[in-house]
């Protein structure tokens, strides 16, 4: 998106306040609804002596390591720094733009629940999704930065746990 497309969609909130409160709630509750989700599946994995466990916290955490490596090596610009506008949201974090982490750890949570029960699965790839959609519309990822946010997340989740029940 370009720099006034940016301040047409802040625009367009900032004239609903309404529409910026709920958007403002998707953005902060989808990341704590896909912690919640994931830590309850966690839970119920531990209470259930699944083996499946292991993996399930193993390589959601590999992956959180690997991506924010991949975000500290390329170091791209956040949209608000080179466009030069400010985010819906107060923010200031410089670069670490790409990809989103919250993003690719949202899609690494949903693919990991694939492994364990189909529901919420469903349930965390619908929130990454509207996190993803959050991320761009308040101004601190481009759309690129989400798109490959998600896509790293969840191939490097499902290669992951391909890896563990092969080797391990």
């Amino acid at each position: 998106m370009t720099a006034d497309r940016y301040r047409a969609v802040f625009a367009w909130f900032n004239a609903r306040p309404a529409a910026k409160k709920v958007l403002r709630a998707a953005s902060v509750g989808g990341v704590a609804a896909v912690y919640l989700l994931y830590a309850a599946l966690a839970a119920r994995l531990l209470w259930l002596r699944d083996p499946l466990l292991w993996p399930f916290l193993a390589v959601p955490a590999v992956v959180f390591l690997l991506g924010t490596g991949v975000r500290r090596a390329i170091n791209r610009p956040r949209p608000y720094e080179t466009l030069g506008f400010a985010p819906l949201f107060p923010k200031d974090t410089k670069g670490q733009s790409f990809p989103s982490r919250h993003c690719f750890s949202a899609a690494c949570i949903a693919a990991a629940a694939a492994w364990v029960s189909p529901l919420p699965a469903l349930v965390l790839s619908l929130l990454a999704a509207v996190i993803a959609l959050t991320r761009v519309l308040c101004g601190v990822h481009y759309i690129s930065d989400v798109l490959a946010g998600l896509f790293f997340g969840a191939a490097a989740s499902w290669v992951g746990f391909l890896l563990w029940f092969r080797f391990i």
